[in-house]
């Protein structure tokens, strides 16, 4: 985490989201400043406590396991024009990193959690946006 927070220091990114709840609860006790926050209130697809997190916003949506719905979509959308906002899914969140990317404004730091290997950073941009893109018309496409 100390690398993210130098990260978000320098860059000064203007949106800040993590997806899911490890990496969330991390932010918020080592004081990083995140805009967005999205998790399911699990681990390893087992229940954890509640996370104690105080938004401006607090969005709640369904998020079937595999899929993204358009109800998370949309939330995703329009959280990332609050300052601070939560989304508690239930279901699962794991996939919605994706439309946390593309709805991001460029130079944003969308950060979420790989188990067992530690963070993913990704930092909008057109490229990136391009590439998301491309692998979910592939995933579509099987």
């Amino acid at each position: 985490m100390p690398k993210l927070k130098v990260l978000v220091q320098q860059t000064k990114p203007p949106k800040v989201t993590t997806v899911g709840d490890v990496v969330s609860r991390e932010t918020l006790a080592t004081g990083i400043q995140v805009n967005l926050r999205i998790l399911d209130q699990m681990t390893l697809r087992k229940r954890i406590g509640p996370i104690e997190i105080k938004a401006e916003r607090t969005y709640r949506v369904s998020n079937p396991p595999g899929v993204i719905t358009r109800e998370a979509w949309d939330t995703i959308k329009e959280a990332l024009q609050d300052r601070e906002a939560v989304i508690f899914v239930e279901g699962e969140e794991d996939l919605l990193a994706i439309p946390a990317i593309l709805e991001s404004p460029d130079n944003a730091i969308i950060v979420y959690g790989q188990p067992s290997q530690g963070l993913v950073v990704v930092t909008a941009s057109p490229d990136t946006k391009r590439e998301v893109r491309e692998m979910m018309n592939r995933m579509t496409e099987e």
